[in-house]
This record gives structure tokens, sequence and C-alpha cells, in this order.
């Protein structure tokens, strides 16, 4: 079957030719965003629609008024928004960069014809007309046609969402983004570059899945009632207001808004999202979606694969049991080597078995190549004399096959070999009188005589008990699924010392008969799922989905990539089918099974860092909230103005919020986020609204007090107590952290206390006074805002101690 040798492919005149034309497959297929991109998404975000919407709403009343404070708080609130979003377009344009390069490691080269022989190129190199090798696992990169099949099935799924594939004959079509799930063929290029099926529809031929995560469920939501919390404070406002439309309640109405657009929230929850990303390509990993480190946080079940998972892939020859006394063990050996010298399917068990000499006068005829469906493969052959079948496939599968005392006799060597704990082949001859063609496809009539039984061992990954006990002390169920038999699992499991019973394995044969009941009681509770077909391991993933089970699924071939597409994770190894590592979530480069560690903290880093700034963020929020159904309703002093905002936003939130994002350590995985968020802030923000209202009510009565006077009481006692907050968030037992955030809260705390105490007039530090309207704070309030700020600030500590114990034993 060596035919496809007639072809010659392009010359090298004739490929200048055509890249001169344009006729290369060269277009933008990147899943990671450009750089342009990140830009315009960064800067015409629905947050900046929003505050370049109040921005407007706040230069409308200056023009009609032509009070200058309007164009001050007017830039005070740009000042924010260009911060905000400056600081998430540097992030992940570095994670961009560093994810960028890992990718690279990952371009698979394809094998075209050109001058007459096989050359392997990049994809982007290929031109119209080239003609293409396809092999099992490969992805189909170019529209074209098939000019030669062995056997080529293709699966369209991931174009079509039909799961059957489907066999291509010579003319067929063959369209980018499929990919061949079984035999070999070529195929001529015939639309590349933008032309191609896979460039014209990408999103939609590769369905790559964007499913928010837990995390970014919670953000939304919360993000969702903050919206809903300023239309509410905003038409509160309106209905009662009772002075028209002036400068103060302009003010007051901008103030509310951008004190409540979480602008700075989801953009650093982005920036965080970026920062695990940049940190983990460092590490050895490519995250093809920005939210995928932090969903392995939330994984409750791990399902994988067994070969080039758990193990390396590394196959060798442990034992032949020779089932056919009349022939030599050294004929046996030699008619093993004719077969995988002869196949063209050159898998990892082909090459492990391709260790004996070949009998040199045998030559192909046809073939029925390997699939994972089938677990067997077929060998027409001839030594010129006459013609011979081998069939080489799974032990169990093919011992149904035997009849009378030939399944007897194997089944005997089987067992007295003690060679269960293998992963083990038969090797036959097919003797049934009926055509090849339909020994393909009538297994049951097929009459086989058996000639030995191949057991084959695979080397196990040294870093694979690490990952496996990280799971468990950290409640994640784990699953291995798997094509090869119960025992040969088994055995693996043990080796790596993770002890399976008995009890705890299923077959894909069992699952099959139960009804859906039992099926999912049993995929909840087994351990080992043996002898599986692709079919089986997306149907145990649906299964664990539906029932709300956050499941991830690693694998590295073709037969795990509808169960790697199906999961809420799909992780993959480098040494993988192309296709598999195109649609997978992560992929880890060199197999580095040790990542997964790391991987796991940084997804705990993640949701720790988003739950601290939301703390930061939202007790802002809320005070805001407090503070304005406070004057609303009981008439009370409202401080706050669109810039003093921005100075707290700038300095008591942004920037403290930043500093956790680059140095959070906590790799604790976290339990009751939207209960540990809500409680934390609800209380803080009562808290600091408080002692803020009470420092008002005592100098009322004890001092003489301007209405200047009242809101910079006010507004000192609650950045002092914020900062406390700020302390209660990020100061942790023996966190190496403790120094800097304790230092920056005190710099932050001395300075602008100097400012609101200080009576400069002139130089840089009276424009920032004027600029965020701090006043002069007459020495004699001192005393009362300082006794009441230490007295709420250690409150506020010491209530959010009481309440995380509390929290803590649920």
């Amino acid at each position: 079957m060596e035919s496809y040798l007639k072809f010659k492919g392009l010359n090298s005149e004739e490929v200048e030719s055509r890249i001169s034309s344009g006729q290369v497959n060269s277009y933008d297929k990147h899943k990671s965003k450009t750089i342009s991109e990140i830009f315009i998404e960064n800067i015409f975000s629905v947050f900046n629609f929003v505050i370049l919407s109040i921005i407007l709403f706040v230069l409308y009343f200056y023009f009609t008024t032509d009070d200058f404070r309007l164009i001050l708080d007017s830039i005070g609130i740009m000042f924010i928004a260009v911060l905000n979003t400056s600081i998430a377009i540097v992030q992940e344009i570095k994670a961009k960069r560093a994810l960028d390069k890992v990718k690279l490691l990952l371009i698979k080269e394809v094998c075209v014809i050109r001058n007459g022989k096989e050359e392997k190129i990049n994809p982007s190199q290929v031109v119209k007309d080239d003609i293409i090798k396809v092999q099992r696992g490969d992805q189909i990169i170019v529209d074209g046609k098939v000019l030669y099949s062995n056997h080529l099935e293709i699966d369209e799924s991931l174009l079509t969402g039909e799961s059957n594939p489907i066999h291509k004959n010579e003319n067929d079509e063959v369209l980018s983004g499929s990919f061949c799930l079984s035999g070999n063929g070529f195929y001529k290029a015939e639309k590349v570059g933008n032309d191609s099926f896979a460039a014209q529809i990408t999103s939609q031929a590769k369905k790559y899945k964007f499913v928010l995560t837990p995390l970014q469920k919670r953000i939304d939501m919360i993000v969702k009632l903050l919206f809903l919390s300023a239309l509410v404070l905003v038409g509160l406002e309106i209905f009662l207001n009772k002075n028209g439309l002036n400068v103060d309640f302009v003010r007051k109405i901008s103030t509310i808004l951008i004190s409540l657009v979480p602008q700075g929230l989801v953009l650093m929850a982005s920036v965080t999202f970026a920062i695990g990303v940049y940190r983990i390509s460092k590490l050895g990993a490519i995250i093809q979606k920005l939210n995928a480190i932090e969903s392995f946080s939330n994984v409750q079940v791990v399902c994988m694969d067994k070969t080039g998972t758990l193990t390396q892939n590394k196959l060798n020859v442990k034992e032949i049991t020779v089932l056919n006394k009349e022939y030599s063990r050294n004929k046996i050996e030699n008619m093993i080597g004719t077969y995988a010298h002869l196949t063209s399917d050159k898998n990892a068990t082909i090459e492990a078995i391709n260790i004996y000499p070949p009998i040199g006068n045998y030559v192909l005829k046809d073939e029925f190549p390997f699939s994972s469906d089938r677990k067997l493969s077929m060998l027409k052959t001839s030594d010129g004399i006459k013609k011979i079948t081998f069939i080489l496939g799974a032990y169990d599968v093919l011992i149904e096959l035997l009849k009378g005392s030939g399944k007897t006799e194997a089944s005997q060597a089987f067992d007295a070999g003690n060679i269960s704990v293998y992963r083990n082949l038969l090797f036959g001859k097919v003797v049934s009188d009926i055509s090849f063609e339909d020994k393909k496809v009538k297994f049951d009539e097929i009459e086989i005589e058996p000639l030995c039984i191949i057991s084959i061992n695979d080397k196990i990954r040294d870093d694979v008990l690490d990952a496996i006990k990280l799971f468990e002390n950290n409640d994640i169920k784990i699953k291995i699924l798997s094509g090869d038999s119960a025992k040969a699992i088994q055995e693996v499991s043990n080796e790596i010392g993770w002890m399976i019973g008995d009890t705890e394995m299923v077959s894909g044969n069992e699952l099959e008969k139960m009804p859906d009941d039992e099926f999912l009681k049993t995929v909840t509770d087994k351990k080992i799922f043996a002898r599986l077909k692709p079919e089986h391991k997306l149907r145990i993933i649906r299964a664990l989905r539906k029932e709300k089970i956050y499941t991830a699924m690693i694998g590295d071939g073709v037969n795990d990539l509808p169960a790697i597409k199906e999961a809420d994770l799909g992780i993959a190894m480098e040494e993988g089918s192309s296709i598999t590592k195109e649609i997978a979530d992560i992929v880890l480069l060199k197999n580095k099974f040790s990542l997964m560690p790391s991987i796991f903290d940084e997804g705990n880093k993640i949701v720790n860092t988003v739950k601290s700034v939301a703390k930061l963020f939202l007790t802002k929020n809320f005070f805001v909230i407090y503070i304005s159904l406070m004057s609303l309703f009981f008439l009370l002093d409202f401080p706050l103005t669109p810039r003093r905002v921005s100075l707290i936003n700038l300095f008591g939130i942004g920037l403290p919020a930043f500093i956790i994002t680059l140095k959070n350590m906590n790799v604790e995985k976290t339990k009751n986020f939207l209960a540990d968020v809500m409680s934390f802030v609800l209380l803080s923000a009562l808290i600091i609204v408080s002692a803020g209202y009470l420092g008002v009510y005592f100098a009322k009565m004890f001092y003489n007090v301007s209405e200047m006077d009242i809101q910079m009481i006010m507004l000192t006692i609650i950045i002092i107590t914020n900062i406390a907050n700020y302390f209660s968030i990020v100061l942790k037992k023996n966190d190496e952290n403790n120094m800097l955030y304790l230092g920056y809260g005190l710099l932050i705390l001395f300075l602008y206390i100097f400012l609101a105490a200080s009576s400069f007039d002139t130089g840089i530090l009276n424009y920032i006074k004027l600029f965020y309207e701090i006043n002069y704070v007459n020495p004699v309030l001192w005393q009362l805002i300082l006794t009441i700020s230490v007295i709420s600030s250690a409150l506020l500590i010491f209530l959010q101690k009481v309440r995380e114990r509390f929290l803590n034993k649920f």
C-alpha cells in the first residue's frame, strides 16, 4: 500500500509562485487576544462608557452653572478610570506575551510532499495544491480533497456537533477544523488562509467553550447588585429631592454613581487572572483560557486517562506468551515484527512491538487501522504465494472472538502466566473464509487462530503521586477513565501507591447495561473505569456535570477528546494529539504532571486575591450606600464628593488592591465565598459609617463646628477606619508580606493626617489638598477624631476576627 509514493507534490518553483500570489495558509488563528484587541476591550468597556456618561453629565451642568468644582470633579473621575484601565492593559499584555512565547512550543509541523519527498513544515507555510499527509490524531489544517485514503475516518463533531466518524474515500472533501480519528491518508490543499472553513468561522469551527467559572459568576452577581443599588439610590435621590437640580445635588448623584460602578473590582479581577496566567506560563504550562487556572480551584472530581497521564506512554514488551505450538517463538516474533513493519498506523503500541525483525518477503495488501472504539486492527498481507490476514487487538476484546479450545487454552495461558497486570494484546491470524471487506464489519463471523499474547508495560510518571495526594487532601475525587483492562489499571495504581480495591472498578460493558439511576451511582462511587470507548468517557463526564459536580478531565489522546471538550476544565499533555491540545483549556508542557499542585495553588491564590480585593471595593460601596440612605431618610450629613471618593478609590482601595494582587500568597481553599465577602463588608461598612456619624455627633455636642469641619471630621474618621479595614483583610499570621502591607497602610495614614493637619497654602501639597478637597482640620478636633478612629478600628478588627471564626465552623 505504498501507492501514495506516486505523488510528487509541488516543486520549489511552484511553491514560491503560490507564496508570491498570496496562496499561502497565513491567517491569524491565535486564541490569545492581539494587543489592539486588549486595548479596545479595556478602553471601550461597559464600565468606561458608564463613567464617560457620568463625566458628560457633570460637564453639562458645568456649562450651565459655570461652577469650576464640576471641572475638577470630572478630572478626578476620569483619572481613576484611566488608571484602572491602564493597569489592566499593562498586566494583560504582559500575560499575553509570556503566553505567546510558550505557545510557540505547541506548534506541530505538518508533513507535505514536495519535490517527490516528505517534508515537515509549519502549518502557516502550507500553500494551495500542497499534498498533506494526515494520520490518527492529526487536525485537518486546510480545506481539501482526499487523494489517498487508508480507511481514513474523519471526526467533524467540532464543526457539526455530530459525533459519528465519517469514512473518507478518494475525492471526498475534508474541512479544516475536523480531525483524523482513525486510518491515514493524503489530501490536497484547495482552500488555504482566509479562504478556509476554519478561518471563516473560527469560533464555530473549534467551538471553544467559554463558561463562566463559579468565581466569575459571583463577581457577575455582585456587579448586577451594585448597578441595581446605584439605580435605586439615584431614583430615591431624584424622587425625594426638593431643591431642584443644583450643583450640590448633581455632585451627590455623581458621587453615588461613581462609588457604585464596580469598574475597579472587575478590572482587578481580570488583572488577577492575567497575573495567574503569567506565573503558570513561566512554570511550563499553556493556559488557553484566561479563567482556566481559577477554574481548577473549583474542581470536585478529576477524571484522567491512564496511558500518557499516569504513565509516560513509553511502552515496552514485557512478555510473549506463545499460544500456537505449530510455530516457534522466533517465528511468532518475526510475524509480530512483520505486522509492526507493514502497518501504517505507527502508534506507541506499534513502536513497542517494532523490536522484532520482519519477514522480508511479506507485502501489505490492505489494512484495517486501529481505533479507540474497536480496539483492534487487521493487516491483509501476502508472501507471494498465499494471502494472510493478521489481527492485533486488546486481549479481553479478541478473546471473545475465539472459538472452542482456542479460547480455553488462551484463557488458561493468560491465568498461568500471571500477566493480568500488564496491557495485554492478542495477536493471531484470521482464518475465516470471508472477504477482507466483510472481516472489517462482521467481527462476530471471523475466526481467529491465536498465535500469542503480547504483554506490554508502561513507565509510571515519577511525579504523579504528589498530584494524587494533593487532590485527596483537598477532597477532590479521582477517577481513572481508560481503555485498558481493569487489572492493568489497578496494577499501575498500586505501583504508584494509590491502592484500589476490586469493588472500586467497573468496565465499559457493564456501564452500557446499567439504567440511568444505577449508572449515575456507579459513576459517583467507582474509581476505575476500564475498557472504555470515547463515548463512555463522554457519558461519564456528562453525568457528573449534570449533577453540578465541577469536573476536570486530563488526557492526551484522540479517545480523550470528547471528554476533555465536555468537561468544565480540560487538561492535555504536550505529547498528546494535536487536536486534543488544541481543544484543552490547559496544556502541560513536557507532560509535567508535577505542575498540577502549582496550578491548583495558583487557582486558590486567584480566588483568595479576588476575595480580598472584593472586600476592599465592596466595603467602600456599602458605606456609600449607608451614608446615602442616612442622608436621605434621616437628613444626616453627606461628606463625600466625586473627588473625595476618587481619593479613597485611589489610595484606600485601588493601590492596596493592586499590591494584594501582586503579592498575595494565600493558597488555602476558599469556602463560603459570598457569605464571607458579604458578611465582611456589611459589618465593616456599618462600623465605618457609625464611627463617622458618632464623630459628628460628639463634635456638635462639645465643639463649635462649621459645616466644613463636620465633613472633614466624618471623612477623616472614615479614611482612618478604612485603613484599619484594609489591615483586617491583608494581615495574616506568618505572611511574609505583612511588613509591606503594614508599611503601605501606615504611609497612607500618615500622609493623609499630614495633609489634613497642616495649614500649608503653597506648593504641590496645597494643590493636592485643593483638588481632593482635604480641608484643614482644627487641632482641637484631632483628639476626638483619633479617639473615635482608634476605638472603631480596634472594634472592626476584633469583630472581623469573631466573624471569621464563626464562619469557619460551617
